[in-house]
């Protein structure tokens, strides 16, 4: 089947979304924060209906596969091509890629909008995207959701779903700020395959070496300027939450630590199901599942630590972090 022909039978059974409903379950923290594997660990619970990676990748044909019974041979095929071209990992982290490996939304968002985050221009290709999620499972199940650049957004994303309820997942920012950095260095240093299948952006970027050559220039030789550049956005998403969270009502949210929820996994997870009102359906056992990442934080980052506390302090202060750490 050609794509234009899979995009034309897509199209087609798009009518049968229109009295699709969803509850939206949103995972949102810093990046790095440790949002994807709260995401792993509540997609294990079985009360949810992630995101993933087939999803994205395949999304024009979502419908079509589901009506023929084509679902599992796509996301086979998929999970084959990942594992032809070496995939086993995302390359910035441990954690293993299949076809249903849960992913950030925010990908496919990018290529309408140039932009990651929900905005009005995007927010009817989101809505398609829930309620195909939500018609292909063919359950009343939540969607689960994760994407960091909706952090600083909402109180936005509660306006145009009322319904939605939100996990909000909070690190030191010093090791965030360090393992950014260092996510950037690694997908800069060479092409990232996997991300490439996620995102035209990225995939094009690497076409034009005026773009690469320089970012990788900074990020390597002049790391304070882009610990600096990272700094700033990690604070305008703290000062955002800390001037906004009291406006979401108590019974809409959860807010976690990265810190407590490695110490204590299996108690913050029953934890975050009881405030999502989610009787768990399979048992899992989240010590198993939790693999905590060691980020160092990057000499340049300790450079500057004493600065960034001081334009974070409250942050800091609020989550009880110090710059000891």
């Amino acid at each position: 089947m050609s794509s234009q022909t899979g995009r034309s039978q897509e199209t087609s059974y798009l009518k049968e979304l229109e009295h699709v409903d969803f509850q939206p379950v949103f995972i949102l923290g810093i990046h790095r924060s440790g949002t994807s594997i709260l995401y792993k660990m509540l997609t294990a619970t079985g009360c949810f209906n992630p995101v993933t990676a087939y999803h994205l990748i395949n999304y024009h044909e979502l419908l079509s596969n589901h009506h023929e019974q084509t679902e599992q041979q796509a996301k086979q095929q998929l999970t084959e091509s990942f594992l032809k071209n070496g995939l086993r990992d995302r390359g910035i982290d441990r954690l293993k890629i299949t076809a249903d490996f849960a992913e950030e939304y925010g990908f496919l968002l990018s290529s309408q909008t140039l932009q990651m985050r929900i905005t009005k221009k995007n927010l009817a290709l989101f809505t398609e995207m829930c309620k195909k999620i939500q018609f292909i499972a063919g359950n009343d199940k939540p969607i689960l959701l994760k994407n960091p650049y909706d952090f600083p957004n909402f109180l936005y994303l509660k306006e145009v779903f009322p319904n939605a309820r939100f996990v909000f997942i909070h690190r030191h920012p010093l090791k965030t700020i360090s393992s950014t950095l260092n996510a950037i260095r690694t997908i800069l240093k060479e092409k990232n395959p996997y991300t490439a299948r996620l995102s035209s952006i990225y995939d094009k970027f690497y076409t034009n070496p005026l773009l690469v050559i320089p970012l990788r220039f900074i990020f390597h030789v002049i790391p304070e300027f882009s610990v600096v550049f990272i700094a700033k956005i990690t604070r305008k998403a703290t000062n955002y939450y800390l001037k906004n969270i009291e406006k979401l009502l108590k019974n809409d949210y959860i807010s976690i630590t990265y810190e407590e929820f490695c110490l204590h996994p299996q108690e913050t997870l029953e934890n975050i199901m009881q405030k999502l009102s989610s009787t768990k359906i399979q048992k899992i056992n989240a010590a198993l599942l939790m693999s905590p990442r060691k980020v160092n934080v990057d000499n340049s980052v300790q450079k500057l630590q004493t600065s960034i506390y001081k334009s974070m302090k409250e942050y800091f202060d609020l989550f009880h972090y110090s710059i000891e750490r």
